[in-house]
């Protein structure tokens, strides 16, 4: 039965949430995948610039980052690497351990090795995903979930290796944006571990802040008072001040003109809007006070970035 305007009225809008936008402004975007499932131990070396996520079916797998100690991962354990930290990625079984009787093939079907690792890789097209990403540690490790399995995340990777496996239409994209999904499935989950260090990921887990940080990315023209944002999270300002910075690293001051500076970076980039209008949509009265203000966090002008980034 076709719906009506008025119970079309009763769907929930689900607006942007600041877990989102950040993302949207990193510009992440799923690349490939492939499966690994090597007869014996095997070393991969991974350059620089190449973000990308390892799930460990079966065996062990050592992450080596230049003189650091090794990250070691077993079975049903994830590692993302979204900062593209150039590494030696080392595959070896794990003698006697076989708890997980189905492994995943380029076909979908079972596999009986005893290594067997899912990797995807992702590109980051944007000059702002270095700053944004910095917060994050460069490896980020996923454990315990073979007691507390993530919702969908074999059911994505079976998918995307069909895909890969098929020559269906659309088959690229289809890889592409199931990437983009296991990405946030992943990050969603390690936001609300108690690893999180203070940053934008760490806001999703926290319910009263994550109101304030969505009030402010809804207008961020709008100069919001602590009063104001501790009103929307229901605390008082003392409170609220303090955990905020808790929470993202900054007070909510620093946070609202960091992130005025990071859209009009996206707007001198995207859009063909002049910086006069740039300034003004985020929140400066006048173009001096915007090119001080950018050329503090960015070490250029924003005319200066703008055309560097259109040669």
């Amino acid at each position: 039965m076709m719906e009506t305007p008025e119970d079309l009225a009763e769907t929930p809008n689900f607006g942007t949430d600041a877990f989102s936008e950040v993302l949207n402004i990193v510009h992440v975007r799923g690349e490939t995948a492939r499966v690994i499932t090597p007869d014996g131990p095997l070393a991969l070396s991974v350059s620089a610039g190449k973000p990308c996520v390892y799930i460990v079916e079966r065996g062990a797998l050592e992450i080596k980052i230049d003189s650091e100690p090794p990250q070691i991962l077993c079975e049903k354990q994830i590692a993302l690497m979204l900062q593209g930290t150039p590494h030696r990625a080392t595959f070896s079984a794990l003698e006697g351990k076989h708890s997980y009787q189905r492994v995943l093939t380029s076909d979908g079907e079972a596999e009986t090795g005893k290594i067997n690792c899912f990797w995807g890789s992702f590109t980051i097209d944007g000059d702002l995903a270095p700053r944004v990403l910095q917060s994050l540690p460069r490896v980020i490790v996923l454990k315990g979930l073979a007691d507390n399995p993530i919702e969908w995340v074999d059911t994505v990777c079976q998918l995307v290796l069909r895909e890969l496996g098929a020559t269906r239409p659309g088959a690229s994209l289809m890889v592409s944006r199931l990437l983009d999904l296991l990405l946030v499935i992943l990050l969603r989950r390690w936001a609300q571990s108690e690893d999180t260090l203070p940053g934008w990921l760490a806001a999703a887990r926290d319910e009263r802040i994550a109101r304030a940080i969505s009030a402010i990315h809804a207008d961020s023209a709008r100069t919001l008072t602590n009063g104001q944002l501790a009103s929307l999270s229901g605390m008082s300002v003392s409170s609220f001040t303090e955990r905020f910075k808790h929470v993202m690293g900054q007070t909510p001051g620093a946070y609202l003109r960091s992130w005025r500076l990071d859209q009009a970076a996206e707007a001198l980039l995207h859009s063909s809007a002049s910086i006069d209008l740039i300034a003004d949509r985020v929140g400066y009265a006048s173009k001096e006070a915007f090119s001080r203000a950018f050329q503090s966090k960015f070490g250029i002008s924003p005319s200066g970035w703008r055309a560097a980034r259109l040669r």
